[in-house]
């Protein structure tokens, strides 16, 4: 049987520089990895790595397969803090979907972001 383990999501964006900005300063993450010669970066978020890539024709927002990145952290309202603090704003405020605390952001390209813990769906 093979044995799936997650390596990267990846993210394409129109404004390479900006997106990587956005990821490594903003949000504060840490690039693990490149393709030299590429705009190509994998950017550690703790169990997996964003592959953000440069896709100069896309448009930002544009609709395709991707619905949204989640980003498990330890308390929801006190990330939502920090990061409004930021001045990330946020599309949905933190609130309770039953059992899970939530809030969504997007970034620069509007690809959805949420932050989201849950005390039954943990796997790590």
């Amino acid at each position: 049987m093979v044995e799936f383990r997650s390596h990267h999501i990846a993210l394409r964006t129109p404004d390479f520089a900006r997106a990587r900005t956005f990821y490594t300063e903003t949000l504060g993450l840490k690039i693990v990895g490149e393709i030299p010669g590429r705009d190509i970066v994998f950017i550690d978020i703790g169990g997996t790595t964003i592959e953000l890539m440069a896709a100069p024709d896309q448009q930002p927002g544009e609709i395709g397969a991707f619905s949204h990145l989640a980003f498990q952290v330890d308390d929801v309202d006190a990330a939502y803090q920090e990061l409004a603090g930021r001045g990330i704003p946020f599309s949905v405020e933190p609130r309770d979907a039953g059992s899970l605390r939530i809030a969504f952001f997007q970034d620069p390209d509007g690809n959805t972001l949420e932050l989201f813990r849950s005390p039954d769906l943990l796997w790590d």
